[in-house]
């Protein structure tokens, strides 16, 4: 990852911390300091008196985009990070903080299975459909066709943000690192649900289906509940 500097980052200890092996922090070692700032691209941490590591936006989470750190964290936090990588030329330091937990869809086939149930909370509704947040700090998406048997028109007729849900696993995608629900496919029978499945993975990705990574993402920053592919200005 390309470090970005700070003002902040240097001093008489410098040398050292980015020594990597002459009494500084070697790349994999867990260290915890301070955030002394934030910026729109990542927060500093305080290695030491004079010296700072940068958490870039990219390393605070597995499973979100995170456009602001402040969305993760706040100044004077005291943070547990990985180091990532070192650059002595320019004595920058990076860290990560999602690197501290392994990636959760590293294992997720083995984890979620479809024809699971599971149960989780609405996230965040969209025009197309909800984000139910899952154990494991895991994102699922009911298409607005999977809320019911009966047409719906509006997501949030059926369901509210911060309800509790049960559904039924359609679709898992460790590639694009989505897992589709359904909420009518609950008491569904096998050959049912293997229809609803291939029912699934019919939506076309340009306008009923998008990938669950980018519509949260994009979704999460709007400020509409009733939010749509097409409404990423």
């Amino acid at each position: 990852m390309s470090v970005l500097g700070s003002p902040n980052v240097g001093g008489p200890g410098t040398a050292a911390i980015v020594g990597a092996g002459e009494g500084g922090d070697p790349i994999g070692a867990t260290i915890n300091g301070p955030v002394r700032n934030l910026t729109a691209y990542g927060a500093f941490v305080e290695l030491e008196e004079g010296i700072d590591g940068m958490i870039h936006v990219s390393d605070m989470s597995w499973t979100r985009k995170i456009n602001h750190p402040s969305e993760v964290l706040k100044k004077n936090d005291e943070v547990e990070a990985i180091v990532l990588a070192i650059d002595k030329a320019n004595q920058r330091v990076s860290l990560g903080i999602k690197q501290t937990e392994g990636d959760p869809w590293s294992m997720i086939d083995s984890r979620f299975k479809v024809g699971d149930l599971v149960k989780g909370t609405v996230a965040k509704i969209a025009s197309f459909g909800a984000f139910i947040s899952l154990d494991g700090d895991i994102d699922g998406l009911i298409h607005i066709s999977q809320l019911s048997e009966d047409h719906v028109e509006k997501v949030k007729d059926i369901i509210k943000v911060g309800e509790e849900i049960e559904a039924r696993v359609i679709k898992v995608d460790k590639v694009e690192r989505r897992i589709g629900l359904s909420i009518k496919a609950v008491g569904y029978t096998d050959d049912q649900l293997k229809k609803e499945s291939a029912s699934f993975e019919s939506l076309r990705p340009s306008s009923e289906m998008v990938g669950l990574e980018q519509a949260f993402n994009l979704a999460s920053a709007a400020a509409s509940e009733d939010w749509s592919p097409g409404q990423e200005n």
